[in-house]
């Protein structure tokens, strides 16, 4: 009965927070394959719907968990949001800031569903999606054909909104949401037992066994990055559609925007965000917003959390440059070895899915051994942190390189070997060819890397702070003017490297 409750709750949360991402995620998808690509216009708002989401997703929780605090936290700019946000009665009792969670992973877990829906409905063959609209028109077509057909994207993303909800611990934690994942955090992450590591990987088992299946039956189709490329305007808006075709454009952008301009639009308020109290006999609150105040504190928040930039900096670099050389070397190894790809796919799957606290214990378990040398490595250098940021960092990297390599004409890699050897054939073949890819996968492991709060936390040496961490510490007491202007930055920082490399890709494209 110790983990009944913890259980019921993260049943609860992980229910809750895939209705959320599924009503937001496959209704953005679907606005989106309404936008007409054959103006500039539609392909702008196309473009900004791409970035918006991929930006949401490269955003760590802990920013997401900071910008609804801005907003609708203790402090937030929000009056009416002192007891709304902290006051909720579910199926598990009485828990406060179930609904933030449920908002916050909910949010992330729609453009994770968003993509994959989109994804999915985009590569199906141009000849089937005009056979079925001899039955119906765009809008038909798509929900009774095209979305069935990528129903197994779809549930791949729902999964993984499951997956997010069960195994990350910061947000609940910091709304004192008891799930299983910060049950293990908080009561048994001294002294872990294995019922309660084993109780902790239950869920996170069962979806793996979830998304497995789901990938096998959608392998009746190849995987190829160029399909979504070649396809997408053959099959999306193709027709006319009256007034709908005029709203879905700025259906698009609205639910686009709710992604990350909401959230930044929030933590910019709360920045500028002033209350003044008089002096008189019988107090008065007033409640304004300072430009002034606003720039000010941007201004002096990089030299106030310098030192939080630059560790946060170094680690992302540092577990990138670690991560970007396996992950090649296994993609390429088992690029024509399928039954050793299907077991990298499975472990890779599964060292994804471990929740982060187990991640960080077993490291300091590893590095408090008596063996000479781990203990200087532990207190004194990153290496253990590194450590920990790779078991995530790494299967990111790989699925990413993978996908790349499946867009490769396999006669092209076929044909090198008669002159290179494996490395030559990595170097002066491949790495061209992967150039894209590469950069992406280094990208997203850095991101993944500079974000992952719940591993890094029992492992950073003393006096290393990262963005992460110090947010995860400061916002147990509330979002201020200060956290939002650090958490401001971060999410600036993220966004920036986001169009950067859509405007990359476009020009190579091109």
């Amino acid at each position: 009965m110790h983990w009944f409750r913890p259980l019921l709750l993260t049943l609860q949360l992980m229910g809750l927070s895939v209705l959320v991402a599924a009503g937001i995620g496959i209704t953005l998808a679907f606005f989106i394959s309404l936008v007409p690509r054959q103006r500039r216009v539609g392909r702008a708002v196309i473009g900004y719907c791409l970035i918006s989401l991929v930006a949401c997703i490269a955003t760590p929780m802990i920013l997401h968990a900071a910008a609804w605090e801005a907003t609708a936290g203790k402090f937030g700019w929000l009056t009416f949001s002192q007891t709304a946000s902290r006051t909720y009665t579910g199926l598990a009792g009485r828990y406060g800031g179930l609904v933030a969670c449920v908002w916050i992973h909910g949010l992330l877990g729609a453009a994770l569903v968003s993509l994959a829906t989109w994804f999915g409905t985009s590569r199906i063959p141009s000849q089937v999606i005009d056979q079925s609209r001899l039955d119906g028109g765009p809008i038909w077509t798509w929900w009774r054909i095209r979305l069935p057909i990528a129903a197994p994207w779809v549930v791949t993303g729902l999964l993984a909104t499951a997956i997010l909800a069960a195994t990350e611990m910061t947000v609940v934690d910091l709304y004192g949401v008891r799930t299983l994942a910060d049950e293990f955090y908080l009561f048994h992450a001294v002294q872990p037992s294995i019922t309660s590591i084993m109780i902790v990987l239950v869920l996170p088992c069962v979806l793996a066994i979830g998304i497995i299946s789901t990938v096998a039956v959608s392998r009746r189709r190849r995987l190829d990055v160029q399909l979504l490329e070649s396809n997408r305007s053959a099959g999306d808006a193709a027709e006319p559609l009256g007034m709908l075709g005029h709203l879905a454009a700025p259906a698009a952008i609205v639910l686009a925007t709710m992604m990350f301009a909401f959230p930044l639009g929030g933590l910019w308020v709360k920045i500028g965000h002033r209350i003044t109290v008089s002096a008189d006999s019988d107090p008065a609150f007033t409640v304004g917003w300072s430009l002034r105040q606003a720039i000010g504190l941007l201004g002096s928040a990089p030299q106030e959390f310098s030192r939080e930039y630059l560790w946060t900096a170094v680690l992302a670099a540092l577990t990138a440059a670690v991560c970007l050389p396996l992950a090649w070397v296994v993609a390429s190894t088992t690029r024509q070895r399928p039954r050793l790809r299907r077991t990298v796919d499975l472990v890779s799957l599964i060292l994804f899915l471990i929740p982060g606290p187990v991640v960080g214990l077993t490291v300091v378990r590893l590095f408090t051994l008596s063996v000479p040398g781990l203990q200087t490595l532990y207190h004194q250098t990153l290496l253990p942190t590194v450590v920990a940021l790779l078991a995530r960092a790494v299967p990111v990297a790989y699925w990413i390189l993978r996908a790349g390599y499946a867009g490769i004409d396999t006669s092209i890699l076929d044909s090198a070997k008669l002159d290179l050897g494996w490395i030559g054939r990595v170097w002066w073949i491949e790495r061209p060819l992967l150039a894209k890819p590469l950069a992406i996968a280094a990208v997203a492991a850095a991101v993944m890397a500079s974000g992952d709060v719940p591993a890094t936390l029992p492992v950073l040496p003393p006096g290393v702070v990262t963005v992460g961490t110090r947010l995860f510490a400061l916002l147990h007491s509330g979002a201020r003017n200060q956290e939002a202007a650090l958490a401001f930055w971060y999410v600036i920082s993220i966004i920036g490297v986001t169009i950067v490399c859509s405007i990359r890709w476009k020009r190579s494209a091109g």
